[in-house]
């Protein structure tokens, strides 16, 4: 079951557009990794580097809007906290069940919705006030 990124999910601003293209990537890999070969330490790998790739993503992100004066840093940056506190969560359930279809399906529903309802309207909101400052192209 991949996600497949589409045009519209793009905010323009390119170093933030291909971010997002490679969190789709890196989370197509796990995903194929675990229908290839189930509970492997090679699907688990996958796993924590998306996660660990979705944290510097914030960071650089947050480093963006901060640069560009984004007054809605301060409630952007506790949705990416609330997103990595459902992952560890999320972590904890790997720990204690090993990974599963059922944990690969919320896994899957949550962030596949998480990433598109973000994307959408709090990313999309970055690019508006990114493209609307004087003397961007």
């Amino acid at each position: 079951m991949a996600v497949e990124w589409q045009d519209n999910l793009s905010i323009g601003v390119l170093e933030i557009d291909i971010q997002h293209k490679l969190l789709f990537d890196k989370f197509n890999s796990f995903l194929n990794a675990y229908a290839a070969d189930g509970n492997t330490d090679q699907t688990l790998q996958m796993f924590w580097f998306l996660e660990a790739y979705a944290v510097t993503h914030f960071k650089e992100e947050e480093k963006l809007m901060l640069q560009a004066g984004y007054p809605g840093l301060p409630a952007h940056r506790q949705k990416h906290q609330a997103f990595i506190d459902q992952i560890n969560q999320l972590k904890e359930r790997l720990k204690a069940e090993g990974l599963n279809q059922a944990l690969v399906t919320t896994m899957t529903n949550f962030i596949t919705s998480w990433l598109i309802q973000h994307i959408f309207s709090e990313d999309r909101a970055i690019g508006d006030f990114i493209n609307k400052k004087p003397g961007r192209v």
